[in-house]
C-alpha cells in the first residue's frame, strides 16, 4: 500500500471514530416550569440519548418539541418507566424525565 493512500485511509477511519453532530438533535425544546403555560425554560440542540431532568415546580410540563427529533418521557429518574413521546414541532405534557432519540 502507498503512504499516500495510508494517510488517507488513516484519516477516513479517525473521523469516523470523532463526535459528530448527527448526536444532537437541532433546535429547541422549551417547558413551563411554573404551570403558567409560558415556556420560559429551554434546552439548545439537546444530545440524543442522554437523561434530561427538566426543572421546575409543576409537572407535568407543558412543552413545545422544536427540536428534529422524536423526544420520549419517563416517569423516573434515569429516563425508566416510559410514558409517551412527543414528535418533532409538537406540543405536548411531559414528565421531568425526557430523552431525544
Amino acid at each position: 500500500m502507498k503512504l499516500k493512500t495510508f494517510v488517507a485511509a488513516a484519516v477516513v477511519g479517525a473521523a469516523a471514530l470523532m463526535p459528530s453532530a448527527a448526536l444532537a438533535a437541532t433546535g429547541g425544546f422549551y417547558w413551563s416550569p411554573d404551570g403558567s403555560g409560558v415556556q420560559s425554560a429551554s434546552l439548545q440542540n439537546p444530545r440524543s440519548g442522554h437523561c434530561y431532568t427538566l426543572h421546575g415546580t409543576h409537572p407535568p410540563f407543558y412543552a413545545m418539541n422544536g427540536t428534529d427529533r422524536t423526544m420520549r418521557y419517563y416517569s423516573s429518574a434515569g429516563c425508566t418507566g416510559y410514558k409517551g413521546s412527543v414528535a418533532p414541532g409538537a406540543p405536548g405534557n411531559v414528565t421531568r424525565y425526557v430523552k431525544f432519540g
